[in-house]
């Protein structure tokens, strides 16, 4: 019956179905589906905590979900038992690797400009309560244009804007708005048409001659501007020094005058507004070389066991929201969650259908691996595999032609019959 299917069958595909929703109830959903099946009470049939964690390691998601985790925001309401372990994990973290780290996180340090960061969270260096302090809000902001003007700081940043855009639009002016071509701009691909015509008015006017919306607009320009990423010009140093003296000026008056708009960085604060690997780094990552944060994943995820977070952390992770059917998932990263759901399920039947074919070399090898130890006598497997190095240990092998099983036994029959796989195995005709 479909009923028995349901329940004994565990299926991947070369281009599984992933349902919108959460990574976690991807992994479960054939689990509630094999639960419901037998009228069991789902509360105790589910998989626990340990034994998903246990699967999307094994399957080799896990690196994925941790990822997922790291990015995520904290929910300040829901996780504020994490905040204590995570701040001492910054600690741990920055004595042990602090030179190792160097090259690649931009630490938060009040006496230094942050090159990975804005030009406006170097001034504020902090994050808003207020929504009118927000980093796209400033530029209209009437207290922080007040500051601007005590500090000195409008006419060169006016300036730094009429270099960013001019410059922007001769270089990008004429290409198609394609997001390849602005991963380094200061200016979003969408909003070039607006910054072509402010280029043209900056042609034969000055900047503090521009009309305040034109102001505003090259402002905005200006705050955005992350040295780093926005190569196309450097930052001038008076400027930077500048930014630096104000950045403490505009903490002591906010302080002293409306303390409730910014929380500003602190090393032994947890900034709700950033990411969990920016609160663990204490600064920003300056690379996405997915090596160098494998390799710092690694001392993270040791300090997050011995704080004993490891688990709540990983079940952030599997909250991330996949997208419709699965968009936001790379075609790997879908593969390994359909396999790791299925495995999940602890099927009688298991068929994988090409399951492994987005999965880079590495990975396949786990996944047979697994399959050749863990599964044998367990489950009886059907696999459509083109590649014929992980073959060797099924019990037997049918080798189609024109949609017809021509062939099969065991891999030692099938090779002394000097057959159809023979010719594959050694390439003879």
């Amino acid at each position: 019956s479909k009923q028995d299917i349901a329940i004994n069958t565990g299926f991947v595909s070369q281009t599984p179905f992933i349902f919108d929703g959460t990574i976690a109830e991807n992994l479960l959903y054939g689990c509630v589906a094999k639960v419901e099946g037998t009228g069991d009470d789902p509360s105790r049939q589910l998989p626990q905590l340990d034994e998903i964690i246990a699967i999307i390691q094994q399957t080799g998601i896990f690196a994925d979900v941790l990822r997922f985790s790291f990015n995520s925001v904290l929910d300040r309401t829901k996780y504020t038992n994490l905040v204590p372990p995570l701040i001492r994990i910054r600690k741990k973290l920055k004595r042990r690797l602090n030179e190792a780290l160097a090259d690649h996180v931009e630490f938060f340090d009040k006496q230094k400009y942050l090159y990975h960061s804005s030009l406006a969270k170097n001034l504020t260096f902090g994050y808003a309560n207020q929504e009118n302090f927000s980093e796209g809000k400033l530029s209209g902001n009437s207290y922080f244009l007040d500051f601007l003007k005590e500090a000195s700081l409008k006419p060169p940043l006016l300036d730094l804007a009429t270099h960013l855009c001019v410059e922007t639009i001769r270089i990008l002016g004429n290409l198609p708005p394609d997001e390849l071509f602005f991963m380094q701009s200061p200016i979003d691909a969408n909003e070039l048409d607006d910054y072509k015509l402010i280029a043209e008015h900056l042609k034969t006017t000055d900047a503090r001659s521009l009309p305040t919306p034109e102001q505003q607009k090259l402002l905005e320009l200006a705050f955005g501007f992350i040295p780093g990423r926005h190569k196309m010009t450097a930052l001038p140093e008076p400027l930077e020094q500048r930014i630096l003296e104000a950045r403490t000026r505009f903490r002591e008056k906010v302080s002293a005058e409306i303390p409730q708009a910014f929380s500003f960085y602190r090393k032994s604060e947890y900034i709700h507004s950033h990411t969990i690997l920016n609160n663990i780094f204490f600064g920003r990552m300056k690379t996405t070389n997915p090596q160098t944060q494998d390799t710092i994943n690694e001392q993270v995820i040791q300090l997050l066991i011995e704080e004993g977070i490891l688990e709540t952390i990983v079940e952030i992770g599997m909250q991330f929201q996949v997208g419709s059917k699965g968009d936001r998932l790379s075609g790997g990263q879908r593969q390994k969650l359909a396999i790791a759901r299925a495995f999940l399920k602890k099927p009688r039947i298991l068929i994988m259908d090409e399951a492994t074919s987005a999965l880079d070399n590495k990975s396949q090898t786990r996944i047979q691996t697994l399959l050749d130890t863990h599964w044998k006598g367990k489950a009886t497997l059907i696999a459509v595999v083109h590649r014929l190095d992980i073959i060797k240990n099924f019990d037997k092998i049918g080798v189609m032609k024109s949609g017809k099983i021509e062939e099969l036994g065991t891999y030692e029959e099938l090779m002394m019959n000097k057959g159809l796989l023979y010719e594959l195995v050694s390439g003879k005709k």
